[in-house]
Formats: C-alpha cells, sequence, structure tokens
C-alpha cells in the first residue's frame, strides 16, 4: 500500500504541474495556437477554460502539501504518544515490582512473627 501511495503521490503532483504548465503556456500563447487550428474565426477560445484548468491544479498542490504537512504532524503525535505509553508501562511495571516487595517483606515478618509465637 506504501508503494502504490508513493507512486500516486508522484502522478498526482506530476500530472499537476503539467496541466499548470499547459494551462499558462496556452493563456499567454492564445494567438498563436488560435491560428494554428483550423476554423479559428468560427471559434471563439474559451480562455476561461484555461483558467479554471491552472486554478484547479493550483488547488491540486495546494491539497497535496496541506495533506503532507497533516500526515507529518500525525505522525509526529502518535511518536509522542508511544513515548508517553512507554513511559506509563515503565511506571508501572515499577509501582508492580515495589508492591511485589512489599508483600515478600510482609510474608517474610509473618514467617519471623510465627517462629517467635511457637517458641
Amino acid at each position: 500500500m506504501k508503494r502504490f501511495k508513493l507512486i500516486f503521490h508522484i502522478v498526482y503532483v506530476v500530472i499537476a504541474l503539467v496541466i499548470m504548465y499547459f494551462s499558462v503556456d496556452i493563456l499567454l500563447n492564445t494567438e498563436q495556437y488560435l491560428s494554428k487550428i483550423k476554423l479559428s474565426s468560427y471559434i471563439k477560445f474559451p480562455r476561461y477554460v484555461m483558467g479554471l484548468f491552472l486554478f484547479i491544479s493550483i488547488l491540486m498542490v495546494i491539497e497535496f502539501v496541506i495533506q503532507q504537512i497533516k500526515i507529518h504532524g500525525i505522525k509526529s503525535g502518535v511518536e509522542e504518544l508511544k513515548e508517553e505509553i512507554k513511559d506509563l508501562k515503565a511506571k508501572l511495571y515499577d509501582k508492580s515490582q515495589e508492591e511485589l516487595e512489599i508483600s515478600f517483606d510482609d510474608v517474610d515478618k509473618g514467617d519471623e512473627e510465627l517462629d517467635d509465637d511457637e517458641d
């Protein structure tokens, strides 16, 4: 799944960059492209479509960057939580060891008291 995501992200960014490049190119060189197209006098070139493609491709890039920032933030949060869990486990282990020592001490004292009572 990670390999698919990596390939998908690369394709996603490449497509966005290609759309931006050609949109800007067509917007800047509209007259040259219209002279190459047959029946150009009858067809009004829709400049708003290229503007829309440019806008959508910019949104794609912004969305990708924001998504990557969000993923990085979530991963760092997970690492912090893992550290906190490890600390809590260590405290719990220390506390259980202390309780075992106390219970062994009580058993030893109880054995000594029984030995004293028998005498």
